[in-house]
């Protein structure tokens, strides 16, 4: 391992979700330099997976009567279950449009159309139709398109391949340089605001550390479902941007949230992610339903009175139902139907209205037409995270932003409405752009280059995949769905000793992107622990017997 690469720039943007991209944009017309980090290729953010939509009230539908914005922030506040900022859902319903979709359509996103107009889609929780969508692939549609426009603009220089290790701040440099501090000088340093100066950055490819240097750092890095065993989540959510702001000082919030989504295919694993089956399949528009039995035509959501809305109730309640039954009656999955028969749809009509979704579940050797798909909850979105002010930015680090997933920006409380993740971190990944170009000063010191100090390359890379595999399966067993404080403690006493045994590991051995990860979801869980143990009542994602 070597420490090569001093990177000065205007602005680092860590994360290539939509919000990420974004923000890489908006930088550039602003006339930056941005260097954008990403784990993987640029369109492997988080966003590519979403398959339902991105919800927004637009204008022209409220003053026609279809639609009207107080809806919508009602609805938004009723699945945020008490924990939802109301002002910053006010100022979120009214921008979606204008600043979300407005902007997404005059970037050539495709989204799908009607004999009306935009087709609507109206998913669980939402009391009209407004969720703008592409087929059943929009994330994918987006992060392409956005992908496209960061690639070719010359402003952007994209770092594929490169996983951040930490933030740089003022006072970690401070630390580093000065052994001893005295009295006044600690008062000082630790009394003020600190200041995120850059980040270090591991190449994957040539196995060396890179030293960042920027004006403002942007978190985009998403959520941290892959911290259980069962998840919709692609690879490279591992909860990195939360961790890191942990470790710089930031405060995190919310983590006890997290939505587990109620339909993913059961029996299948994609290098550890399930198939997502959308929450527009059980949408009122569709129709289709959850049942206990193949044969059953029953919405045991409803027939059960988990709730009046049934197999299109809230993800919190629906998934929650799916856990409880199959514990009680001993299922390994539930049947999600969405035959002609139960929906009284036509076959066409499902297939053209899904068409990824349909061709992906023919190949694997299910006709959703004429059979209904077996299926279970698994975890899908961090409602919690690093906490930010109105605009994104990181109390007590200034020049830290966190967008899109990685942050708590209110919004969500205690469980997401669905489809407002992507409309959230797209607004925020401007929001926070304006505000860092007004308040971000370039620094004119040289930070200091990664130091490698006596690690050695490790000669037992199997104990990686031992501890991921070890707190995955923890979590979702003891920290899953339904919770219980005993379960929660055993959680946290071995998240103690798995973390001091990564520390060690950390100062005694070289690193990799495997191992990062592993740091990071030993953090992210042991917050979440945390988070769950301390809220005593059933909130929201956070179901506590």
């Amino acid at each position: 391992m070597t420490t090569n690469g001093y990177i000065k720039t205007d602005y680092l943007v860590i994360g290539s979700g939509i919000a990420g991209l974004r923000a890489s944009i908006e930088l550039s017309r602003r006339g930056n330099k941005i260097a954008l980090v990403t784990k993987k290729s640029v369109i492997d953010g988080s966003t590519y997976l979403a398959q339902g939509g991105i919800s927004a009230v637009d204008p022209e539908r409220v003053k026609a009567g279809k639609d009207s914005y107080n809806l919508h922030i009602e609805d938004t506040l009723k699945a945020a279950d008490g924990l939802g900022d109301k002002d910053i859902t006010e100022k979120f319903v009214k921008r979606a449009y204008p600043d979300v979709i407005d902007f997404l359509i005059k970037e050539g996103v495709p989204f799908s159309k009607s004999d009306d107009g935009y087709e609507l889609h109206q998913e669980g929780g939402h009391s009209s139709p407004r969720i703008y969508c592409v087929g059943d692939y929009t994330g994918k549609a987006i992060e392409e398109t956005l992908a496209d426009k960061v690639r070719e603009d010359p402003n952007i220089t994209i770092y594929e391949n490169h996983s951040a290790i930490d933030l740089i701040t003022a006072r970690k440099v401070y630390e580093m340089q000065h052994d001893g501090i005295d009295l006044i000088t600690a008062h000082k340093i630790y009394e003020a605001d600190d200041k995120c100066i850059g980040a270090y950055v591991y190449d994957e490819k040539n196995d060396s550390v890179k030293t960042f240097d920027a004006k403002s750092t942007f978190i985009a890095t998403g959520g941290a479902g892959r911290i259980f065993l069962y998840t919709s989540n692609n690879q490279v959510s591992t909860g990195d941007g939360i961790a890191m702001a942990h470790r710089a000082g930031a405060k995190i919030a919310n983590m006890e949230f997290t939505q587990f989504h109620p339909t993913v295919l059961y029996g299948y694993d994609d290098h550890g992610r399930s198939f997502l089956l959308t929450e527009a399949l059980r949408g009122k528009k569709m129709g289709a339903v959850l049942t206990l039995d193949k044969d059953s035509k029953t919405d045991f959501v409803k027939e059960l009175g988990y709730s009046e809305d049934g197999s299109a109730g809230t993800r919190d309640i629906v998934a929650r139902a799916i856990d409880i039954e199959m514990k009680k009656k001993g299922l390994t999955n539930v049947f999600l139907n969405i035959t002609p028969e139960v929906t009284g749809k036509a076959s066409e009509e499902i297939a053209k209205g899904f068409p990824q979704i349909y061709e992906k579940l023919k190949n694997l050797g299910y006709d959703i037409t004429k059979e209904p798909v077996p299926a279970v909850p698994a975890s899908h979105y961090t409602c919690g995270g690093i906490v930010v002010g109105s605009n994104g930015e990181v109390p007590g680090i200034k020049n830290l932003y966190a967008i899109g997933e990685a942050s708590c920006t209110g919004l969500m409380g205690a469980n997401r409405l669905a489809s407002n993740s992507l409309p959230e971190a797209a607004l925020y990944g401007l929001l926070a752009v304006e505000h860092a170009t007004k308040n971000s000063k370039k620094s004119d010191s040289k930070l200091p280059l990664w130091n490698i100090g006596r690690a050695k390359k490790s000669r037992n890379q199997n104990l990686v995949g031992y501890y991921w595999d070890e707190i995955r399966t923890m979590m979702w067993h003891l920290v899953g769905i339904v919770r219980d404080q005993e379960r929660m403690f055993m959680a946290k006493t071995r998240i103690n000793r798995i973390q001091e045994e990564i520390t060690r590991y950390y100062w005694n051995y070289f690193i990799t992107s495997d191992f990062l990860e592993l740091r990071n979801i030993a953090k992210v869980a042991d917050l979440t622990i945390d988070a769950a143990f301390n809220r005593k009542e059933s909130k929201g994602g956070h179901y506590i017997e």
